[in-house]
């Protein structure tokens, strides 16, 4: 759409690979977002490169597959650093000069799981509805300000979080779940998320299908019939 990109994650090939995809007005900035000064020092470069920034996209994520009761404290630190930490320390070092700028727009990417919980992904759906609580009420302190803030909630994408998903112990799930195997084309999903920005819509439900809308309305006014159903999830 004309926009110059700056890609980041740790896959610097992937990233380069995607940049000449992409086309000339594509930078790779690599970096670990386990690391926080890191993500501030990258925020930083970033602004430099093309000297502003008017959109940011926070779309990091490991998933979880493992009972809480299972799950090592550091396993569930590195989700909680990667999936929520680094999102608010980027948007610290970002934040200020979109204000100064009077401009920009700061996208979240949460989760169905943000909305609602599920067996064997506490640590998941907690950095979840972290990522909302976080967003929205940074959202109320810039009201006016000529920033946005916009939240998607993305149900089943066919991506490889599930795959990549952390175990108890931190070693990698290594399976890809069905609902992931026949979830929405990941460039579908992209799509429908830039044109609901488009539309102006804050708060962005994509990739929601019957079984997850059914599940979100029993979680919330039948919490009980809910943790009944979704408890099979976890002999699966």
């Amino acid at each position: 759409m004309g926009a110059k990109l700056i890609l980041s994650g740790r896959d610097e090939v992937a990233l380069a690979h995607v940049a000449q995809s992409a086309g000339t007005d594509a930078r790779v900035l690599a970096f670990d977002l386990e690391d926080d000064a890191a993500c501030g020092e990258a925020a930083n470069q970033a602004l430099a490169v093309f000297g502003r920034l008017d959109f940011v996209v926070l779309n990091a994520g490991i998933s979880q597959r493992s009972l809480f009761v299972n799950t090592s404290k550091t396993a569930f630190s590195k989700i909680m650093r990667t999936n929520f930490i680094s999102s608010v320390e980027i948007t610290r070092a970002v934040l200020p000069s979109m204000l100064r700028q009077r401009g920009g727009s700061i996208l979240c990417v949460s989760s169905l799981a943000g909305l609602m919980g599920a067996p064997l992904r506490s640590a998941y759906s907690a950095s979840k509805h972290a990522l909302a609580g976080f967003f929205s009420s940074v959202r109320t302190e810039i009201e006016g300000s000529g920033v946005t803030i916009h939240i998607a909630y993305p149900g089943f994408v066919k991506t490889m979080i599930s795959h990549n998903a952390l175990k108890g112990d931190g070693s990698r799930h290594g399976v890809l779940d069905p609902l992931q195997r026949n979830g929405l084309d990941p460039t579908a999903a992209a799509r429908k998320i830039v044109k609901d920005l488009a539309r102006g819509k804050l708060d962005i439900r994509v990739a929601m299908d019957g079984k997850a809308r059914l599940a979100l309305f029993l979680s919330r006014h039948v919490p009980s019939l809910a943790a009944k159903a979704l408890s099979r999830q976890k002999r699966r």
